[in-house]
């Protein structure tokens, strides 16, 4: 999620498949000699609430296990790629980890993964059929169980927008055209504002912006047989609306040198009229501006604007898994223990600790009076019902997938933490480089990455 500011992340790809298989043997597993069972928990949470709240679950476990104790690490993801790639190295992965859904296909391609249908069936019917239909793989089995969800929402300063009212609103937008010409309203509009604002600092971020834009113009980073796909028209235009965002004035100057946090942050001090955001940003909004009245000051759209060669907007679909490894000797009490991190009460803690941004995995948690009842909830409660609004639509995706049947790829991780597209953007944008040379360039590297994984 957007939220924890990280960066590009690289589990394990197709390349690294002797090394990594041959690493995870006798991986985990840290059964005692008198029998003990010691579990060890990764997570990217590093709310103190959140930590808090597994920290309740997990005595409440060990209480009712006590031959078992589990340990939980909060690693940001910034740290994540070098704990991880030193775990394999020495063998000592964790027994359960929460990972991007692009990787569990790679992970599962390695046949290193052990199915969770006990813990997918302890759910039953309450879990979200839109979560727990991109982990169920070729073989029946379920690989993942999502954690919590949210969604990438088009959050915006209505008093801001008030100033041009001409301009409309982003509820309005429905091409890209349309965007540029409100934001630039709006930037006018505004001493000391922009329409728009990105956060361009990390990687993450930027390759967020291409693939929900070019999903949103009609195009694909992949075609019909799995090939990487970057030098297309659709790419191109994805180029020149951000050339045209920059030199219409819509798009901030300062958006490359921008935190994620720092976005946040440039809405609550109104130098952004429009960010793209997950819902923990509130949180950011309730400290900085709490003046701004939650919708009212600060709304959010249930729409993006589409590109010229688009029918229809995408979003992105925030939906980390946790994933338990095969060769662990403790999986069966790992496993266990999610069947417990998903009992009702326990899962409420949970979701509770950040309830705009862990948004519930089970159906009945929205319609619960305990949930209902959590400020943040009666406070925010129109963006999380956006959220549900724009997972029930079908249009919001994972990270790097256009299009569902991307996600099947075990290379797509590969892409992702390249940085191709990165320094793609970066040479047109920032640098002004000619968008067909810039295309051709991260199309040779692309291939040089990724043909010798192909299938065929």
């Amino acid at each position: 999620m957007r939220a924890k500011g990280r960066y590009p992340v690289r589990i394990a790809t197709a390349a690294a498949a002797t090394s990594l298989a041959a690493a995870l043997v006798g991986c985990g597993g840290d059964t005692t000699d008198d029998g003990r069972v010691e579990i060890t928990v990764w997570h990217t949470e590093s709310t103190p609430t959140t930590v808090e709240a597994l920290n309740e679950i997990i005595a409440d476990y060990e209480a009712a296990h006590p031959d078992v104790t589990i340990t939980q690490e909060s690693v940001g993801w910034g740290d994540l790629q070098v704990k991880f790639q030193a775990a394999l190295a020495a063998g000592d992965l964790p027994e359960i980890t929460q990972v991007e859904p692009m990787f569990v296909r790679t992970l599962y391609a390695q046949d290193l993964l052990v199915p969770l249908d006990e813990v997918v069936d302890s759910l039953g019917d309450d879990y979200l059929p839109q979560l727990r239909e991109m982990f169920e793989l070729p073989d029946g089995h379920d690989y993942g169980v999502v954690h919590a969800w949210g969604t990438d929402s088009v959050v915006y300063r209505a008093d801001l927008y008030a100033k041009a009212p001409g301009a409309g609103t982003p509820e309005d937008l429905e091409t890209w055209d349309d965007s540029i010409e409100q934001w630039e309203a709006v930037s006018e509009a505004n001493d000391g504002a922009h329409g728009l604002m990105l956060a361009g600092d990390a990687a993450h971020n930027v390759n967020e912006e291409v693939y929900l834009w070019l999903g949103s113009n009609g195009g694909r980073l992949f075609d019909r047989n799995g090939h990487v796909t970057i030098d297309t028209p659709q790419m191109r235009e994805v180029l020149e609306y951000w050339v045209e965002l920059r030199d219409s004035g819509a798009l901030s100057p300062a958006w490359s040198s921008q935190t994620y946090a720092d976005s946040l942050s440039a809405l609550a001090r109104g130098e952004a009229a429009t960010i793209f955001s997950f819902g923990r940003a509130t949180y950011t909004f309730e400290d900085q501006a709490p003046d701004l009245v939650p919708g009212k000051d600060i709304k959010v759209a249930p729409n993006r604007p589409v590109g010229p060669s688009g029918d229809e907007w995408i979003t992105q679909l925030d939906a980390e898994p946790w994933v338990v490894f095969k060769d662990s000797p403790d999986a069966e009490a790992a496993a266990d223990f999610l069947s417990f991190f998903f009992e009702r009460q326990n899962y409420r803690r949970w979701i509770g600790s950040v309830p705009t941004q862990l948004l519930p995995v089970r159906a009945s948690t929205f319609d619960d009076p305990e949930y209902q009842a959590l400020p943040e909830v009666r406070t925010w409660g129109f963006w999380i019902d956006m959220q549900r609004q724009m997972l029930e639509s079908g249009r919001a995706y994972p990270l790097m997938v256009t299009q569902p049947s991307d996600l099947e790829l075990p290379y797509l991780s590969d892409l992702y933490g390249s940085e191709i597209l990165v320094d793609m953007v970066s040479e047109v944008v920032e640098n002004d480089k000619d968008i067909d040379e810039a295309m051709a360039d991260a199309q040779a590297r692309a291939d040089e990455l990724l043909s010798p994984l192909y299938d065929d």
